[in-house]
């Protein structure tokens, strides 16, 4: 009797163990690996990695047997996609073959982070869960309760941030999970992950505020009024903050928090912008891509896809990255918005795309991971698992 009740205590209130994800040595670790380790790439935000021109391609996809709701995550040779039917897997980077996988016991649907061999994974149900993954050793190194967190965590500086859906935000040491401070927002309703840069973590809520906090002690620098519902997390640039609104502006702010100026996209707004620094892109509901100049608040170019995104832009070289909600991969060029190439993918889209390797990389809405390579010659052979 108490073996069972142990049991059924387990089962509900702490990640399983199930399965195997660890990778050897940490992963096959390549030459120049930047990682893409939160859903929009680094602490700071950005969406942005460098890459070749080319024809693109699909290098491989496999099948994950869910939905994929949220952006994987890449590192240390890996990509890891965490599933609504909780599991998490992660896959060769280079193959798409499947190095292990792990039961979570709760849905993974909003996301993952990666950071130096450690995995931070938070899931919805009844009984919310937190916990830091380590790939190199195939155990958990804690897991806690995450009171209804929304939104994926960040490990920045050995630091995890997480925030929840009453306004609470929360720093823990990322090896041990001890809590290093705790803050609550009042009113606040927090469904994006922070942004962090230089000391200080960014944070918005679904009320229109825009949050700035000390990253060593909490403290609440200052708070502003944003002219709409935040959309996707901040972008910190030196000397800025950005965050798009669903209405369709989006402010420039700076350190001390003053907008400076606002950038008015050609449409309704749902999802993250990407940035280069002077420039950021997005995607309106009814699928036109655009830049905009964050010197003086202009669109510098505005190109339509002719049909619905949903999914944020990436930017891949000097080419951005947009995916229709049907799977069509449209690369832009960044300069000026000329479409120079096109790719089905055969697949609705569900989840950001990230890029790692010189890769995109893409979960589909029936399940699958794909694999996406540029080349100046299209390659026809695709690697399907």
């Amino acid at each position: 009797m108490g073996k069972t009740i142990l049991l059924i205590f387990i089962l509900l209130f702490g990640f399983g163990c199930a399965g195997s994800l660890r990778l050897p040595d940490g992963g096959p670790i390549f030459e120049s690996d930047i990682p893409w380790g939160t859903t929009r790439g680094d602490c700071a935000q950005w969406a942005l990695r460098g890459g070749d021109s080319g024809e693109p391609f699909i290098l491989w996809r496999v099948k994950t047997k869910s939905p994929v709701l949220a952006p994987p995550v890449a590192g240390n040779g890996a990509v890891f996609v965490g599933m609504p039917n909780k599991r998490l897997f992660a896959f060769d980077a280079r193959t798409g073959e499947k190095l292990g996988k792990l039961w979570v016991d709760v849905p993974v649907e909003d996301g993952i982070s990666y950071r130096d061999g450690l995995l931070a994974i938070t899931g919805r149900s009844i009984y919310n869960k937190l916990g830091v993954y380590d790939v190199t050793t195939g155990e958990f190194k804690w897991k806690k309760d995450s009171d209804r967190a929304a939104a994926a965590p960040i490990i920045c500086d050995n630091t995890l941030y997480f925030s929840t859906s009453k306004g609470s935000v929360f720093a823990l040491d990322a090896e041990t999970g001890e809590k290093i401070w705790r803050v609550a927002l009042s009113d606040a309703v927090i469904e994006n992950e922070p942004a962090f840069r230089d000391s200080l973590v960014f944070i918005a809520d679904l009320n229109g505020k825009l949050f700035c906090l000390t990253a060593d002690s909490g403290i609440v620098r200052w708070e502003l009024e944003l002219p709409g519902m935040p959309v996707g997390p901040p972008i910190v640039i030196p000397d800025h903050i950005i965050i798009p609104t669903s209405a369709g502006r989006i402010p420039v702010i700076t350190l001390d928090g003053s907008i400076r100026v606002e950038v008015e996209s050609p449409g309704e707004l749902i999802a993250p912008v990407a940035c280069t620094g002077p420039t950021i892109y997005g995607v309106t509901r009814r699928g036109i891509v655009f830049a905009g100049d964050l010197g003086g608040g202009g669109i510098m170019w505005q190109t339509s896809l002719d049909e619905p995104v949903i999914v944020p832009p990436v930017v891949w070289g000097m080419e951005l990255a947009a995916i229709t909600a049907s799977g069509r991969l449209v690369l832009l060029n960044s300069a000026d918005g000329e479409i120079e190439h096109e790719l089905e993918l055969e697949a609705p889209i569900s989840a950001g795309p990230i890029i790692y390797d010189s890769c995109l990389f893409i979960g589909t809405e029936s399940g699958e991971l794909i694999a996406v390579g540029k080349s100046n010659k299209p390659m026809e052979r695709i690697n399907e698992r």
